[in-house]
């Protein structure tokens, strides 16, 4: 079982070391049961399809996201099919609940139904339960409710306030002060989520080291979220950097070099916020639930690339790169362009946010040897020699067709026309990005 040691010193006190007991790095992506991919009518085959996909990428479970359950009846219908779906998968797929301002009473429903599951993630053989935010009386209760039942949860939340009340600080960024009070103050607490990742490409990484140190010392778990993008929609409209899969390679290797227990990807599929990893049709698809959110663009580079750092984190051992593998992302269009701030009204404009953009094609590349990369976008040719190891470079964008050459030893071993060329035409693109690979021999 793992242990707690807190000593109180004063109003703060310390935390001291203490043992954890071995709990397996797992890889899960945030799943939002509002929004699967097929729609609200998705079946158990289509969530099958999308377990197939999320396994093939190394990904071990969904971290199912709930606002409510027996206020809206369609988030239990989902979650009951997402549920059959991975019972009937042939490899193991484990599930578990992120609670969004969901109320006591409702969780204590949903758990005691969900957690029956064969399917349903347990660690101590108690069942998981995380958040996406709240607050520690909220665990507090739901803990003393539960274990009433006969089912003492296994919690890691992602707390942001250290209590309920109006003034209470938000620490979005926790700060290790933050941290070991929550341990202190709340023992129920098994580990701590850092949903709301740094994005790593201005500045490395640095709430999950945290998170994972604070928590280790006190003897808990930590789960990392990592997140490849973000660019949000109507009254979220705005904009943060990664510099293509730089910021996200980033946050990979904070966390494996923070010795964090779990990672979570945040997310697989919030199309609303750009943070989605999931494929949902061609390369070229832009169009998902009537264009509900707008157009949209492929993020399915973003996991091809983190399969290298997925298997890192799991074996704690950097693989040896055996084959070429190079990956592209690029806006459609420059960051003085105007894209669409609402779908549903039309409205255009510049996220906030705009200015701090760095208009690029990046490229990241994973070498055994030496490759020169060469980008020609309208009557524009760059290039760049890249060492062996995992490198990014940013060539300089413009407007025009993309193409990308692959050299080795002045020999062509691949090339590609890109999908989308560079527009004036913000509302394409609608500052999102894109991304796609090069196979090579």
């Amino acid at each position: 079982m793992i242990v707690s040691l807190l000593l109180g010193c004063g109003m703060f006190g310390t935390v001291v070391h203490a043992e954890v007991s071995p709990v397996p790095r797992m890889v899960f992506a945030h799943y939002m049961v509002c929004c699967p991919a097929s729609g609200l009518g998705a079946t158990v085959d289509d969530f099958k399809r999308e377990i197939q996909t999320a396994q093939s990428y190394g990904i071990d479970g969904f971290v199912l996201n709930m606002p409510s359950w027996l206020r809206e009846p369609i988030y239990r219908a989902i979650s009951q099919r997402i549920f059959a779906a991975a019972e009937a998968s042939p490899l193991s797929f484990k599930l578990f609940v992120s609670f969004d301002d969901v109320s006591v009473e409702d969780t204590v429903s949903m758990l005691t139904e969900l957690s029956r599951s064969p399917a349903y993630l347990r660690i101590d053989n108690r069942p998981v339960v995380s958040t996406f935010s709240g607050v520690p009386e909220w665990g507090s209760s739901l803990s003393q409710r539960l274990s009433s039942l006969g089912l003492k949860p296994f919690l890691v939340p992602n707390y942001q306030y250290l209590s309920g009340a109006s003034w209470a600080r938000n620490y979005s960024h926790p700060t290790a002060e933050f941290l070991d009070r929550l341990y202190r103050e709340h023992p129920e607490m098994d580990g701590y989520f850092n949903f709301g990742p740094d994005l790593g490409h201005a500045s490395p990484p640095s709430d999950g080291r945290l998170v994972a140190q604070r928590s280790r010392i006190a003897g808990k778990i930590s789960m990392i979220g990592i997140s490849p993008y973000y660019r949000g929609l109507s009254h979220n409209y705005r904009v943060f950097e990664s510099g293509g899969f730089e910021g996200m390679a980033a946050q990979w290797t904070a966390a494996i070099e923070s010795g964090a227990n779990l990672v979570e990807i945040v997310t697989w599929n919030d199309w609303g916020e750009s943070t989605y990893v999931a494929p949902f049709g061609d390369i070229r698809q832009q169009d998902l639930w009537n264009y509900h959110w707008g157009p949209l663009l492929s993020h399915e580079a973003f996991l091809s690339a983190s399969r290298y750092f997925i298997a890192w984190f799991k074996s704690s051992a950097p693989p040896v790169i055996q084959h070429p593998a190079i990956y592209y992302f690029y806006r459609l269009h420059s960051k003085f362009a105007h894209g669409i701030a609402s779908a549903e009204t039309g409205e255009q404009g510049r996220p906030k946010g705009w200015e701090s953009l760095v208009d690029g094609i990046y490229v990241t590349a994973f070498l055994p040897r030496t490759l020169t990369v060469e980008v020609a976008v309208g009557e524009r040719r760059q290039s760049a020699t890249l060492p062996p190891g995992i490198q990014h470079h940013r060539f300089e964008l413009a407007e025009g067709p993309v193409a990308i050459q692959i050299r080795e030893d002045g020999r062509v071993i691949g090339q590609k026309e890109l999908e989308f060329p560079i527009t004036k035409l913000g509302q394409i693109g609608n500052f999102n990005y894109f991304g796609g690979d090069i196979r090579l021999p």
